[in-house]
């Protein structure tokens, strides 16, 4: 792969990486809510957010959604998730076939679902993290073809 291919593969592993210990730590807290909505509350009433009643107000009725609304299955979704891709990226960092394998067909089946849900909830976000993920797919496929295929049929040739 060129210069600039490998830069945006490895680019784009990197933020996938922080992206699931984030999804790990989220999910982690989500099994916590008493503790979460305390937390947010505190940052709520901080000298910072004092003067900034809107944002203050939002996170109050953050905090009050999180306590109200505990979900188990969003946090395990997150850790599974989030586990998963940490698991697969330090295998391709590793250079393990598998990682690779294991990373297109997680990001793919997820790219999909956030597909899915910003064209049929108009959920925006939704919709560019899938973008994003069909083409971190493309770079790790790239760099699976250019590893594990072309020797095989450079070989051949």
């Amino acid at each position: 792969m060129g210069k600039t291919t490998d830069f945006l593969f490895r680019a784009g592993l990197v933020i996938k990486g922080v992206d699931a210990v984030f999804e790990v730590v989220g999910g982690v807290l989500l099994m916590m809510p008493t503790r979460l909505a305390r937390w947010i509350t505190v940052v709520a009433e901080h000298e910072v957010y004092r003067h900034h009643e809107a944002l203050a107000g939002k996170l109050d009725n953050l905090a009050s959604s999180v306590a109200m609304h505990p979900s188990v299955g969003e946090a395990a979704y997150l850790m599974v998730h989030g586990l998963a891709k940490i698991i697969l990226i330090t295998a391709i960092f590793k250079d393990k076939r598998w990682g690779y394998l294991g990373l297109i067909f997680v990001l793919s089946f997820f790219a999909v679902v956030e597909l899915g849900r910003g064209i049929t909830a108009h959920e925006v976000f939704s919709a560019l993290f899938g973008v994003f993920d069909i083409l971190v797919v493309i770079l790790i496929y790239k760099e699976y073809r250019e590893r594990f295929l072309k020797p095989k049929n450079s070989a051949s040739n």
